[in-house]
């Protein structure tokens, strides 16, 4: 405030008694410059006008005029403005870099390079303008020519701590991490409090996976920007990864007492609750999320919360919100398996099969989504289709003992007991004398046995029926069948 005063005074004396062009102009873009800084832009355009209507060479009033164009995205009105700048003073690269960034946001790229380029041209070592090519390029998502870009900036200047950051931001996007994290530390030693470059050495190691210095660097960034969101998500995130769940929660909560209004935030504060299958909890703090932040509602929250319904057995809720989700994404594949299992559940496997189809093409658990399919055909007693999609889901999640001890179930209503029989191999391995697969076996070998008159599969289901009935002596239930059997092989 201290400048906003010292150019104040300076202005309002030059309104009273001033009668030399030089000295107000400069007073007037000086005092614009600082309301700029500290967020009064409405106040400094009105200075900046008074200045550039002074005989003095004017192009600096110019082109602060042509920024606060471009912080309301208004850049046709910016570039007439940087026009008439780097008219008045055909020296002013910094004119020609900022008509170029104008340009950029217009779409017209070539145009943006051409001024850049011309800056270039003037002086080859103007480290401005290929600061404002690499984040032209940076916006269009194209790195490695960004990094080029930045990396020549900093060779002109190597002081400009701005075209570090941004070569740094761009070396993590190309996960060159390493030299990004060494350009980081460098800033953080050479400036102080710079939330950005700390949280971005937090990102770093997240993504390196060294959660402990994630820690350590989210919660300084915290205590350097108590009020913004991405520390807070980054430290949750990873909090969740290393399953400390009361840690994360504790994150979201100092994060909503910071008054902190991010509807991702409780996204990740609901899903905590939605693993621990606290599906109640979970949706509260979905919903929490949309009606604290209605301006972030998007598909994801939606199609959580319609998840979440259905795990209560509440259908109709959990209907409404898949449908909610599609008005906003037709492509949400969670919702369409929503709307898959809410059809099976109310036996309209068609319904439930033409949603399945969908998932297939979206859904990253393709096991699941072939399993589900398995268990529609299933029902409808199209057992090849049924069986061809339980293969299919085994072939996408292998060690799936649930999926596999279904298959099999499958395979005895249809009475296909050898095939029954080779699949047990895998599952008598995986289970750990699990009583339920101790009953499935028995039942499969002994129909097999029936009719190959007994012989080595009788010889199996005893042996199987024998540790059923020692390990767990009130659950067997084939006191018939197993007499059968003892007798069959007696007489044999």
């Amino acid at each position: 405030m201290k400048a906003v005063n010292k150019y104040n005074y300076v202005v309002d004396r030059y309104k009273k008694f001033g009668k030399t062009p030089e000295i107000p102009y400069r007073a007037f873009v000086n005092y614009a410059d600082t309301l700029m800084k500290i967020g009064f832009s409405e106040m400094a355009e009105e200075y900046l006008r008074s200045a550039s209507n002074f005989a003095f060479p004017c192009s600096d009033a110019l082109i602060n005029l042509g920024m606060i164009r471009q912080t309301v995205n208004e850049h046709k009105k910016a570039i007439e403005y940087f026009k008439k700048a780097f008219k008045k003073d055909p020296k002013n690269l910094r004119a020609l870099c900022l008509w170029g960034y104008s340009l950029s946001f217009l779409d017209d790229l070539e145009g943006a390079f051409k001024k850049y380029q011309q800056a270039i041209d003037i002086d080859d070592k103007c480290a401005e303008a290929y600061v404002y090519w690499g984040i032209t390029l940076i916006s269009k998502q194209r790195y490695k020519e960004a990094r080029e870009k930045l990396e020549l900036a900093g060779e002109y200047n190597p002081k400009d701590v701005k075209a570090l950051f941004l070569l740094a931001s761009v070396e993590i996007e190309l996960a060159f991490y390493d030299d990004a994290l060494m350009k980081l530390v460098f800033i953080i030693n050479v400036t102080e409090n710079n939330y950005a470059a700390y949280h971005n050495i937090a990102y770093i190691y997240f993504k390196k996976k060294d959660y402990e210095k994630t820690i350590e660097y989210a919660q300084r960034t915290i205590g350097m920007a108590p009020f913004k969101v991405e520390a807070y998500l980054l430290l949750g995130d990873t909090y969740l990864l290393m399953k400390k769940y009361k840690e994360a929660i504790g994150i979201y909560e100092c994060a909503q007492k910071n008054n902190i209004r991010s509807l991702f935030l409780y996204i990740s504060w609901g899903s905590i609750f939605q693993m621990k299958r606290k599906y109640q909890e979970a949706i509260d703090k979905y919903l929490q999320g949309l009606e604290l932040c209605p301006t972030q509602v998007n598909d994801e929250v939606y199609s959580r919360v319609s998840r979440c319904y259905y795990e209560l057995k509440n259908i109709e809720e959990a209907k409404h919100y898949a449908l909610k989700t599609l008005e906003l994404n037709k492509d949400n594949y969670t919702a369409h398996e929503v709307l898959g299992d809410v059809a099976f559940m109310t036996q309209d496997c068609d319904k439930a099969i033409e949603e399945y189809n969908f998932c297939l093409n979206n859904s990253k658990s393709k096991a699941v989504i072939y399993y589900k399919l398995a268990r529609c055909y299933l029902i409808k007693e199209e057992f090849e289709s049924a069986n061809k999609n339980y293969e299919k889901s085994l072939e996408y999640d292998r060690e799936n003992k649930n999926i596999l001890q279904e298959y099999i179930q499958a395979l005895t209503i249809q009475e296909k007991y050898e095939e029954a029989a080779k699949k047990l191999t895998t599952l008598e391995k995986m289970s750990k004398d699990d009583l339920e697969v101790l009953l499935l076996s028995f039942r499969v070998h002994y129909n097999i046995a029936k009719g190959n008159v007994y012989g080595y599969n009788g010889m199996k289901a005893i042996t199987v029926a024998d540790k059923i009935r020692q390990k767990y002596p009130e659950s067997f239930c084939f006191e018939n069948e197993y007499n059968e059997l003892t007798n069959n092989l007696r007489e044999q």
